[in-house]
């Protein structure tokens, strides 16, 4: 299977790029539930974990998949550590426990119906717990094999997905950048061609940078590259930006870099994901929202577009699956036309989306992307690859330049949900902490190094630690939303001051001369403590981006 890839006779047929964007903040060690590792468990068996299966069943057809999946250094090395295996097998135990108690529970009231439903649900679990048993326990192992096997294409972000055009200086940039190379290298022992700037977040100059650091191409938002009303990611926008004229149905290169850019389709793309006219609504499929207090297991589906909770109806495994299959042949049939109205000598349609909306928000989400991946391989009107498969065409050799526009795929396309009045007083003393080492050797991890490097090393890997932590750009999108209650707060916080312990054990070898002054001043706020598990409610999600 190695080796599958865009033949000759497919380059000049129009190209869908499907980009998959997976992130987590550090959760592992991080408290529990409501926040903390629950995150990481809950997402591994609902979507990363049934996506290596849907790859594997493809490969199994002889099909590639042909998705290109980015994965943070931060996510990967969570996924990797022995802590995390440990306690997904300990979570999936503990699921299928959960399911059991709901059993009894449903018969004693009469609810034979939801009663039936756990017995599906408890093999959902199993088999999702044998599959990572099978697999060493090893989810970034099984990633790269079908990387290496040429079914998908792996690329990877800023090391803990810090929000780059807001940080302060160059250096801080770099450091994301480069020790997210170097991290993810380590995981998966693959040289990564493709970077995600997090969040779709970019402002000139951040290209050079990126390439700088050996990646050949990136995806921003439509809003970049064409102008014009914003088509937000994460919800309504305002914002108008003069039109610019370009497609988004092509590719373009990213000012003097090499950097290419793979503009985002926002109307393929709103297909999937709006919240008015998207797939994932349908009352079909699993709702979401809707948890079972005692075991926090989801038994209904969307039933109908009321929002009570109270009114849904059990879930239709069955149905569900064949409303998937429905909508990828849905998907694909729309991509064909949009490719057939397209002027552009080689199109190229690019949807990116959060990893974690396939089987996590919409529990069916892998079936759709298994099917879809199988219809396209069977189409005339467009061919799914790779970004580097459609980068190794002819005709997709980008013909333009351009300046893109700053941006994102937050509200407004702007950076105003990661800054804003909540907000800006984490930046403050993000960009505090950036002046006083900026000028220093600290954020320059590969030296040159004063005195003794094997004196230093240990408290220069913890202050390098702690600063990229405290640098993601998850703790402003937590408050922005509001669903973490003060969670994102503390856990900046702790970071924060893990980073001042560390400088200042550093300032105690170095002199001043070596290394600027840094007071650090404590907030109320403290690290979060390990949280004890408890009943769930029916609730929207805790989780990122609901």
């Amino acid at each position: 299977m190695k080796g599958w890839g865009v033949g000759m006779m497919d380059r000049n047929r129009p190209m869908l790029a499907i980009v998959l964007h997976s992130h987590l903040p550090w959760v592992m060690g991080c408290g529990r539930w409501p926040f903390g590792e629950e995150w990481i468990y809950e997402i591994a068996w609902s979507c990363y974990v049934p996506l290596v299966r849907c790859f594997r069943s493809l490969a199994r057809e002889g099909i590639p998949a042909n998705v290109t999946v980015s994965i943070t250094p931060v996510l990967a090395q969570q996924l990797a550590s022995d802590a995390f295996k440990r306690g997904f097998v300990e979570y999936l135990k503990d699921r299928v426990r959960r399911v059991g108690e709901d059993r009894a529970a449903f018969l004693a009231d009469g609810r034979t119906e939801l009663a039936k439903l756990t017995f599906w649900m408890e093999d959902q679990v199993k088999l999702v717990l044998s599959e990572f048993e099978a697999m060493g326990r090893d989810l970034p192992g099984a990633f790269a094999g079908l990387a290496r096997e040429g079914m998908i294409e792996l690329a990877t972000s800023a090391a803990t997905h810090g929000y780059l055009p807001l940080l302060k200086h160059d250096k801080s940039r770099r450091l994301q950048v480069r020790m997210g190379r170097i991290m993810f290298t380590e995981v998966f022992g693959i040289e990564p061609k493709g970077f995600w700037f997090p969040e779709c977040a970019y402002k000139p100059g951040l290209e050079q940078l990126v390439a700088d650091e050996g990646y050949d191409y990136t995806v921003l938002d439509a809003m970049a590259v064409q102008g014009g009303r914003a088509m937000s990611h994460y919800g309504e926008s305002t914002r108008e930006e003069p039109s610019t004229g370009r497609l988004v149905d092509r590719l373009y290169s990213c000012r003097d870099s090499r950097l290419v850019i793979f503009p985002r389709h926002p109307e393929l793309c709103a297909q999937v994901w709006s919240k008015w006219t998207g797939y994932p609504g349908d009352f079909a499929y699993r709702e979401f929202h809707k948890q079972n207090p005692r075991s926090g297991m989801r038994y209904h589906r969307v039933t109908d577009s009321l929002g009570d909770l109270k009114t849904k109806r059990p879930y239709d495994p069955a149905a569900a699956a064949a409303r998937a299959k429905k909508h990828a042949a849905h998907f694909v049939a729309h991509v064909e036309e949009t490719a057939a109205k397209s002027h552009a000598e080689s199109p190229v349609f690019t949807t990116a989306f959060d990893t974690e909306l396939y089987g996590h928000w919409w529990f069916e989400g892998p079936v759709f992307l298994e099917e879809v991946s199988r219809l396209a391989h069977q189409s005339e009107g467009v061919k799914l690859a790779t970004c580097s498969q459609i980068l190794a065409g002819a005709g997709a050799t980008p013909r333009e330049r351009i300046e893109p526009l700053e941006s994102s795929w937050g509200v407004n396309c702007d950076h105003s949900v990661w800054m804003n009045g909540r907000t800006k007083p984490m930046w403050e003393k993000i960009w505090e902490l950036e002046d006083v080492v900026n000028g220093s050797w600290v954020l320059t991890p590969f030296g040159p190094w004063p005195g003794d490097f094997w004196d230093l090393q240990g408290h220069v890997d913890e202050f390098l630690r702690e600063f990229l932590l405290m640098m993601a750009s998850d703790w402003e999108f937590l408050m922005y939303t509001g669903t973490a209650g003060d969670y994102p707060e503390r856990r900046f916080e702790g970071h924060r001051r893990k980073c001042a312990e560390a400088y200042a054990r550093l300032q105690r070898v170095l002199s001043d001369e070596d290394l600027p002054a840094y007071t650090y001043e404590p907030s109320e706020l403290a690290e979060p403590a390990e949280s004890a598990e408890s009943g769930q409610e029916d609730s929207e999600s805790t989780g990122k981006c609901e």
